[in-house]
């Protein structure tokens, strides 16, 4: 962790906030039923992207996963998949690829043409998304008497916004895993190296030609001056307990801790350099079969206009079915309808074979 903190405090500056954060969404809708908490618990294909040393543990040895959620009334659009094989009893891999995009955005940059008239017949549209690849790995060590799971992702981002920019980044996450009777304990360093995306433009796309400009005036779309984004690490502490309550009954309790490093954020420890956002989900079992699932996140500190101020959660819900080895989830996420954004649905779909 001191590494980590380290190369923070060499790349801040070059960081923005917030960056590649399409990568925060999530991945599951049992997961996100719980309020994100499920860096120790999570037990299908999605187990590469909340923590990639769970694929160690997958039960059984194939696991694919689909997921789509939709924000903003269904103008952007995130969709997951995810495929995890574990070919023995000490060795998993994974592949998944992720999507988050907006579609059909009405492109008016040559709306006006050359003698001034609307031409509407030069609409045009485009669409700006985000994708990230990821190639997973996970082992299962014996130290003394004692087992552990270590795991890492290898990934491409590409980030594209219509024929205007693009960019292509790289980084590394890694995880472990630790398991001691009902109590299991994990951790995740995302973009541990730190990922960096190279942008470029189009700066003939962004030009406005002189004619569309009024006599004397100037539009400009400029370029930024920076073609590199930096991503700074994110470390993500959990640990959960599993009780039975007869034959039939059992209850999954996990509380997670996100900790950034890009800059102040508006979460429960809120400072310049480290920031440390809760997180807390609850899933109760029936025969394994059916699930009820709860959880909050996003707690942040909400100012009134008459100057003072009160703290705000995320509640969330969910339910699931499994069966014959094909799980269905559902949740609703935000149905407090916290900050900006209103409440999203989210399904997803996972078989083991």
């Amino acid at each position: 962790m001191l590494a980590t903190f380290t190369v923070c405090s060499v790349a801040r500056a070059a960081a923005p906030k917030y960056s590649n954060e399409f990568l925060s969404v999530g991945a599951g809708a049992r997961a996100l039923g719980m309020g994100g908490a499920a860096s120790v618990t999570a037990t299908d294909a999605c187990a590469a992207y909340w923590n990639p040393s769970l694929l160690a543990t997958l039960q059984p040895a194939r696991s694919a996963a689909l997921m789509h959620a939709e924000y903003f009334a269904g103008v952007a659009k995130y969709d997951f998949g995810a495929f995890a094989y574990r070919p023995d009893s000490a060795t998993a891999v994974a592949a998944t690829v992720i999507r988050f995009g907006v579609d059909d955005i009405l492109n008016t940059t040559d709306l006006i043409d050359k003698d001034g008239n609307f031409s509407y017949d030069r609409l045009s549209y485009f669409s700006t998304a985000d994708y990230a690849f990821a190639f997973s790995l996970a082992k299962t060590i014996k130290i003394a008497d004692q087992t552990l799971n270590v795991g890492a992702n290898a990934k491409i981002v590409y980030r594209n916004v219509g024929k205007f920019a693009a960019a292509y980044g790289f980084g590394v996450d890694v995880g472990a895993h630790y398991r001691q009777g009902r109590w299991n304990f994990g951790v995740m360093l995302r973009d541990i190296t730190t990922t960096v995306n190279v942008w470029t433009y189009n700066a003939g796309a962004l030009e406005i030609p002189a004619y569309v400009m009024p006599s004397g005036d100037t539009i400009t779309n400029s370029v930024p001056s920076s073609l590199t984004e930096v991503t700074l690490p994110k470390i993500t502490l959990g640990a959960a307990c599993n009780v039975r309550f007869g034959r039939d009954f059992s209850m999954l309790a996990e509380a997670g801790l996100d900790f950034t490093t890009d800059g102040q954020r508006n979460v429960l420890v809120s400072t310049k350099w480290l920031n440390i956002d809760p997180r807390l989900g609850v899933e109760g079992s029936y025969k394994n079969m059916v699930h009820l699932r709860a959880g909050i996140s996003n707690v942040q500190r909400i100012s009134d206009f008459g100057g003072s101020s009160h703290f705000s959660v995320q509640p969330n819900i969910g339910i699931g079915f499994s069966i014959i080895g094909f799980a269905l989830d559902y949740a609703l996420t935000n149905i407090g309808s916290t900050g900006v954004s209103t409440y999203s649905n989210v399904f997803s779909i996972s078989y083991g074979f």
